[in-house]
């Protein structure tokens, strides 16, 4: 990985854990932040590093106040979904700002992960998925660091073509 590039700003640390529907932000740059959203929490997988994680949503528009949105529902992603431990909230990257239940119309329809171990697609709790999804990530276990790497990339390029 490189570390040149955007990295997150470091907030105010939490000892709560996330719960469904918490809406967090991410301060890529000094007063410009992002919305994500923990879609679901305490994964059940076989994979030992996955289970008990949460997955979560980077949304692709930036803000500049903490003010939670009355819906987040048909919005573009920044990022493939992700698969994180809870170390972007404990060490103050992922800052909670309120709660949003999760509703159907919130949650993409055609998304899954690539198993580079397994070689296949699948969902978050490891199982197969029969098609290759619109929408792929990668299955692992990330924290804030994979998230700002990816976030990193994502703004970088859209930087350029500027």
């Amino acid at each position: 990985m490189e570390s040149e590039g955007i990295n997150l700003i470091k907030m105010e640390p939490s000892r709560k854990k996330p719960k469904e529907g918490d809406v967090f932000v991410i301060q890529p740059e000094k007063g410009l932040y992002y919305l994500g959203r923990v879609i679901r929490t305490n994964i059940s997988s076989k994979d030992p590093f996955v289970n008990g994680s949460s997955l979560i949503y980077i949304y692709d528009n930036s803000v500049k106040s903490l003010e939670i949105p009355s819906s987040l529902a048909n919005r573009e992603l920044l990022i493939p979904p992700q698969i994180v431990n809870n170390l972007g909230w404990v060490r103050g990257y992922f800052k909670t700002i309120g709660n949003l239940p999760v509703l159907q119309e919130d949650l993409l329809e055609d998304y899954g992960f690539w198993d580079v171990i397994t070689q296949r697609y699948v969902d978050e709790e490891g199982k197969v998925i029969a098609k290759q999804p619109k929408v792929i990530g990668s299955y692992a276990l990330g924290s804030y660091g994979s998230v700002s790497y990816k976030v990193s990339q994502v703004l970088r390029t859209k930087k350029s073509l500027n």
